[in-house]
């Protein structure tokens, strides 16, 4: 059976579009947003099956989620930050140098409001680096999120476009 895993990030103050994904996917496993709008997260209309967890950005002063979290969904070892304190906005090598020596299968940011995927060999083996885009604000293009479709085989990244 297959579990869906939703990753947003950079609503600033809009729920819109993800109100609208979430409700194409009833049945997920879990919504992750990676800060800068978590605020708006909480008021997702999920339901009682689906998860919801978040990370505090550099535009959510008063939120009292952490900046970073490790978290096993789905048999998937995920970490997930903002991406502000990685300087990611001038490039993602630090983040993904910090990512491989952790180990984790999945690495998600947000913070650049530019859809990011990268595949990184490492001692174990297959390390996805993932931002969203920005579901609101995307810096070019169309807002975007993330699917992550985790099956008995394993998981594959869908990048979309609302």
């Amino acid at each position: 059976m297959e579990k869906i895993i939703i990753v947003f990030s950079d609503s600033h103050g809009s729920s819109f579009n993800m109100s609208e994904i979430v409700s194409r996917y009833p049945n997920a496993e879990c919504v992750i947003h990676l800060g800068d709008g978590v605020e708006e997260a909480y008021g997702l209309k999920l339901s009682p099956v689906t998860g919801l967890l978040c990370v505090k950005g550099n535009c959510d002063l008063f939120s009292r989620e952490p900046t970073f979290n490790r978290v096993n969904i789905c048999g998937l070892d995920i970490i997930m930050c903002h991406g502000d304190a990685y300087g990611v906005k001038f490039g993602v090598g630090r983040y993904e140098s910090f990512a491989a020596s952790t180990g984790c299968d999945i690495a998600l940011f947000g913070h650049t409001h530019v859809p990011y995927e990268n595949r990184i060999t490492t001692e174990k083996g297959i390390l996805t680096v993932l931002n969203p885009g920005s579901i609101s604000r995307p810096v070019f293009g169309k807002p975007s999120y993330a699917l992550i479709r985790v099956t008995d085989k394993g998981y594959t990244v869908q990048m979309r476009t609302v």
